[in-house]
């Protein structure tokens, strides 16, 4: 992995976003492209009675710029950006993206390894369902894996394969297994769920322990029974330190995980990171 691109919105930013992304570009030794989209719509005028923020990646509070906490001019946003990369020793370049955001983001990232995005990146002035109408369509139509981040960051402990037999989930856990090869030392659980009293353990499922086995150095199984949505969801509430990755947006499973009400309960509800990529 060489290339990562982080998708940020220039004028409220979310400095754990940022940072998410940094630490993962750090420990891949790859760049960082920051891709600052502008809403075309927005003005930044600072009134007079406006406080004037000086702000550095090293002192800023964690509840200033969490979750757009102010609204910034975009020479702010890059500087918290160039600040984290260099505090991380990360390589980083800089993309400033006025014109049409989502064609954009769709064409760079067939050039990129990577696509990390916040589920909640909006530009509308109400709250949104999540994952958010923009983070939506960049799902859908981007041409690499999208990582999506956090609410809150803590260190990735276990890196869980969501499995329903099928050539796009064994594509996610392959696109996963090439990318993230630094995990390696990192405890990996394959998850699998199924409506039968039984999961059935066939050749198709031992030949992939085997990949896995291959690249990591503690591989597990786990077996669910029931519905998949709802026993996926009692699975993960309330971890923490897992990396969750799933194969297909918009197909099987995954498509129904993503109908409005799953989906809000899924990001509401499981707050670890979620890495997703077509077949």
């Amino acid at each position: 992995m060489e290339k990562i691109l982080l998708v940020i919105n220039a004028h409220k930013p979310d400095v754990q976003v940022i940072r998410f992304a940094s630490d993962i570009a750090k420990d891949a030794g790859s760049k960082l492209t920051g891709v600052f989209v502008e809403n075309v719509y927005f003005e930044y005028i600072p009134s007079s009675d406006e406080p004037v923020y000086e702000v550095s990646a090293a002192t800023i509070s964690e509840s200033t710029l969490i979750k757009g906490g102010i609204i910034t001019d975009i020479d702010l946003c890059i500087r918290i950006f160039k600040e984290q990369c260099e505090k991380n020793g990360v390589s980083y370049e800089l993309y400033q993206d006025k014109g049409e955001p989502i064609q954009e983001i769709i064409f760079e990232s067939r050039f990129s390894d990577l696509l990390i995005i916040d589920p909640a990146l909006s530009f509308q002035n109400k709250e949104e369902d999540l994952p958010s109408h923009f983070t939506r369509e960049v799902l859908l139509h981007a041409e690499c894996p999208v990582l999506l981040t956090p609410g809150r960051f803590e260190e990735i402990k276990e890196v869980v394969f969501c499995y329903d037999g099928s050539a796009s989930a064994v594509f996610a856990i392959k696109q996963f297994t090439y990318l993230f090869s630094f995990y390696n030392n990192k405890k990996v659980t394959l998850l699998e769920v199924d409506h039968k009293k039984a999961v059935e353990y066939n050749d198709s499922k031992k030949k992939l322990i085997d990949l896995l086995r291959c690249h990591f150095s503690s591989v597990h199984s786990k077996d669910l029974k029931g519905n998949p949505e709802e026993e996926l969801f009692k699975y993960f509430f309330n971890k923490t330190g897992m990396l969750i990755v799933m194969g297909a947006y918009g197909r099987s499973m995954l498509s129904n995980l993503f109908k409005k009400s799953a989906a809000e309960l899924l990001f509401r509800m499981v707050d670890l990171p979620l890495f997703i990529t077509h077949i």
